[in-house]
């Protein structure tokens, strides 16, 4: 499509609006309503162009373009009435800097006078600088408000965590309620009263906290001034560096863009890329910065003296860590690895362990949980099951089951796009735990209760009524029916069954959306063997979602490792814990407090101080995710390699560096070469699934783990109940003690932030 836009002739794709038409050819449109993902709000009146054919102005983000349309954007009538529209906006907006003659001249007071509580001009606003009003007003050229000021005086909201509400800085732009509503799927915000008392915020008056909010900070990314403020940085220094990484905090493996000054981390927000596309959960956007700061840091090595740890030199540390360990024999030695590491440094925990402690007592902590539920389902029946990994892939799908799973807190970047479906008309159907919100609430919801076999068998049967004729070409069907039926009949909520299956069959493909919850326990086999029943019937996936970050690279590597003859037993520390069996523990991995299960040597290496680091014989310090860099492989598959971020506090070094230096004083000085490059190397190697991705660094092409050959689609072959004996077939009972769900490594994300233990008080 081609049109004519202040002259010049501009090819655009269909569909576009004006504005995107002529931002894409670089023609300079100002806006302050508009942001990209939302739908067109023509709030502001900024945009007003001159279309030809047209008698009246109209709004460019809300006017489609079209073939052959002539559009003029900076006619004087145009600019002069922009200049009014703006004055009206400013009105009721302290405005006296925007257009003081020497705004340009007052930097040097900018640093002090910005701490204060109240705004009343731009060196007075966290803001200033990064206002997008500031841009409009200088686009504009607006150098004078005629119209008498209106401050309306309204008292500064902040009584919920992480993030100020000053919306006397507000201008009306509905922002951050089109982004709470068609992003988030939360609806949280909303216009309030009518006139000129309009203001934004939660219905009734109430608290974001007791509305539900989830408090992503997408509101706080989407509003262009000051009105919504992160606090913990309200007194903001100018950032002069940035570097993105990989969000740790959960498997959906998020970009996040940290602004940093002197070394130190300001803040961090969500970048442009894939996955998340801008977007962040509370953790991401929020605690980063936090667990990056000195509060709970290791910050020196320390070692136990007269009952008491001290901090040493890290000669001393180097020279008791390898001298306990050594002190243990090959065969009493255990290693417990962080799975929430780059590649690299998990790389070099197992060499560590193959290697220096000679040991097959290794364990990731956290462990991979779902990709142990599809390896073994894969190993009890002979064949992979057809999973759908990527993410962007659910919000194209009609029908989305969630089946035990709160994905906005523990799987936001999936719920967005559950979000962009069920918007784009997809029926939603949540089992067990289902998601907050108008979406989430209106969708049907089916109740698991203990014994969640039986549940999902219920959902197959009333599917197989529906689509009984269409499936029966399917291996395995007739089992399938009769197990399902007979199953179901312990089921009594067979009207909700049946609604939940009319609106999942309603269209394909469909997407059955679980992570390790729903496969956990002795039925957790049986379950995913329903669920991919229920996938299969629906013409569609099953989308396993890993909770911990690096979860799936994690494991791809120690399943190579475990092909190994030394690594036939890898994983079998929590027994050998209960029986005392080991004399050194190497602990790296975030674990509850050993307690009794404490060997007589420990060496903790961590990045925070914990009940076990308390209670070793030496603690190391380690670097946190950003200061040491490497590879991430989220939960889609998808790889990515970042360098260090920020330099490591103290004497923190990254985990590759500890085993190296420990190594060279255990009589393996080779190991000590092993450097991030050579360990990407080598597991570039090791790894099947990630031998072509050393090769694919670098050219810019998205990477992702490959997954398994697909075979012909089928059932799993189901045999009635009454011919079943013993305990249903599932996973091996968990002998490990799990660690806390919201810690990584050694920072408790509640401990360490009191915003964000109340966010999980409260709810």
């Amino acid at each position: 499509m081609k049109l004519r836009i202040d002259g010049r002739e501009v090819e655009c794709r269909d569909g576009a609006t004006i504005l995107e038409a002529a931002r894409a050819a670089g023609i300079p449109i100002p806006s302050l309503c508009d942001l990209p993902g939302l739908e067109p709000f023509a709030g502001c009146r900024i945009c007003l162009v001159e279309v030809s054919g047209r008698q009246d102005f109209a709004p460019a983000c809300a006017t489609p373009a079209a073939e052959g349309q002539v559009v003029r954007t900076r006619t004087p009538e145009i600019t002069a009435l922009r200049k009014r529209i703006l004055e009206f906006i400013l009105a009721e907006h302290p405005y006296a800097c925007l257009i003081c003659p020497e705004k340009r001249t007052c930097d040097d007071l900018k640093s002090t006078i910005r701490k204060t509580g109240e705004v009343a001009g731009c060196v007075l606003c966290p803001e200033n600088g990064d206002c997008e009003l500031q841009r409009v007003a200088d686009e504009v050229g607006l150098d004078k408000v005629d119209l008498p000021a209106a401050y309306r005086n309204l008292e500064v909201r902040r009584e919920d965590p992480f993030f100020d509400r000053d919306y006397n800085l507000c201008i009306l732009c509905g922002r951050c309620i089109r982004v709470c509503e068609e992003v988030r799927g939360a609806a949280v915000l909303s216009f309030l009263y009518r006139g000129g008392r309009t203001e934004v915020g939660a219905a009734f008056g109430r608290t974001l906290l007791d509305s539900g909010c989830q408090f992503c900070g997408a509101c706080v990314d989407a509003c262009p001034t000051g009105a919504l403020v992160e606090r913990a940085v309200r007194p903001r220094p100018a950032a002069t560096g940035s570097a993105e990484i990989v969000c740790p905090f959960c498997g959906q493996g998020c970009v996040l863009s940290l602004r940093t000054k002197d070394g130190q981390v300001l803040d961090a927000v969500p970048a442009g890329a894939a996955p998340n596309h801008g977007q962040a959960c509370v953790k991401g956007r929020f605690l980063v910065r936090g667990a990056l700061g000195p509060a709970g840091r290791i910050l020196e090595p320390h070692v136990l003296k007269n009952g008491l740890l001290a901090p040493v030199p890290v000669e001393e540390a180097l020279d008791r860590a390898s001298a306990g360990l050594l002190a243990a024999g090959a065969g009493r030695r255990a290693l417990i690895y962080p799975s929430q590491v780059p590649l690299e440094d998990a790389f070099l925990f197992l060499e560590f362990g193959r290697e220096v402690l000679g040991t097959g007592a290794i364990a990731p902590a956290p462990a991979a949980d779902i990709e142990t539920a599809l390896e073994a389902f894969e190993a009890k029946h002979g064949w992979p099951l057809p999973v759908a990994r990527k993410l962007s892939d659910i919000g194209g799908c009609r029908s989305i089951l969630t089946w035990d799973v709160d994905l906005p807190k523990d799987h936001p970047i999936a719920w967005l796009e559950v979000v962009r479906g069920v918007r784009g008309g997809a029926g939603l159907v949540a089992a067990g735990r289902a998601p907050e919100g108008p979406i989430g609430q209106a969708a049907p919801r089916l109740k698991i209760g203990p014994r969640p076999e039986l549940a999902a068998a219920a959902l197959a049967s009333a599917l197989v009524d529906i689509r009984a004729q269409a499936s029966s070409g399917f291996e395995g069907f007739d089992d399938l029916k009769e197990a399902a039926r007979e199953r179901a009949a312990a089921r009594a909520s067979k009207r909700a069954n049946e609604a939940a299956a009319s609106v999942l069959a309603s269209g394909a493909p469909a997407a059955v959306l679980f992570d390790a919850a729903a496969v956990s326990g002795p039925a957790g086999l049986e379950v995913l063997a329903w669920l991919w029943g229920i996938a299969l019937l629906l013409g569609g996936r099953l989308v396993p979602l890993s909770r911990g970050a690096n979860e799936r690279g994690v494991h791809e590597l120690a399943r190579a490792f475990r092909s190994r003859s030394l690594e036939a037993h890898l994983g079998e520390v929590w027994p050998g814990l209960r029986s005392r069996a080991f004399d050194a523990l190497y602990l790296a991995g975030p674990v509850p407090d050993l307690g009794k299960l404490r060997p007589p040597f420990l060496v903790c290496q961590d990045t925070h101080w914990s009940r076990n680091a308390e209670r070793a014989d030496v603690v190391l310090p380690a670097a946190a995710f950003a200061e040491a860099g490497g590879t991430w492989v989220n939960t889609e598959g998808r790889v990515r390699t970042y360098p260090p971020a920020v330099t490591a506090p103290g004497s923190a070094r990254p985990d590759g560096s500890w085993l190296a230096a420990l190594a060279e004083r255990m009589g393996h000085p080779g190991f000590a070469r092993r450097d991030h490059a050579a360990a990407l190397r080598g597991f570039c190697d090791r790894v099947p699934a990630l031998r072509g991705y050393r090769d694919q660094r670098g050219i810019g092409e998205t990477f992702f783990l490959p997954d398994p050959p697909t075979r012909e689609a089928r059932f799993v072959p189901f045999a009635p109940p009454a011919r079943r004996r013993g305990r249903p077939p599932g996973l091996k009972p968990d002998e490990r003690p799990g660690p806390p769900r919201e810690t990584l490594r050694g920072f408790d994300l509640a401990a360490g932030n009191r915003g964000y233990a109340r966010l999980r008080r409260d709810r």
